[in-house]
């Protein structure tokens, strides 16, 4: 009967734990008013063949340009942190600069993720 007295009283505790951890991983996320948001992606090889080794985006209005060359031909993967986005988001462009000469540009909105992180994942394609 001891042992019967002890599942119960476990099963009751179960669900409040479990109630509070979750309440515990809401307040973990991402704060909305942060204008933090890091870009990141796989970016394509150039229409004339070549490997890209630099990515460069820069948002509409000019507040912030950054680039990513440190790894970008060994891996094909970029990654670039903007400290200014806009709560409605901000219109960019990105430039892929390819090995030997060349260029190609894709257009896309940064945004501020909802929930958890301030990743944007953003796979960039050659025309």
């Amino acid at each position: 009967m001891r042992k019967r007295a002890t599942i119960i009283a476990i099963a009751a505790v179960l669900p409040l734990t479990a109630g509070s951890a979750l309440a515990g991983a809401g307040s973990a996320a991402a704060d909305p008013n942060k204008a933090t948001v890091t870009v990141t992606g796989e970016v394509e090889d150039c229409p004339n063949g070549n490997s890209p080794n630099r990515v460069t985006i820069e948002t509409e209005d000019g507040d912030e340009s950054k680039t990513d060359k440190t790894g970008v031909l060994e891996t094909s993967e970029y990654s670039v942190k903007f400290n200014k986005i806009s709560k409605k988001g901000d219109p960019a462009v990105a430039t892929v600069t390819c090995k030997g000469g060349g260029t190609y540009t894709d257009e896309f909105t940064i945004k501020r993720p909802k929930g958890a992180g301030t990743t944007q994942t953003r796979d960039l394609e050659a025309p």
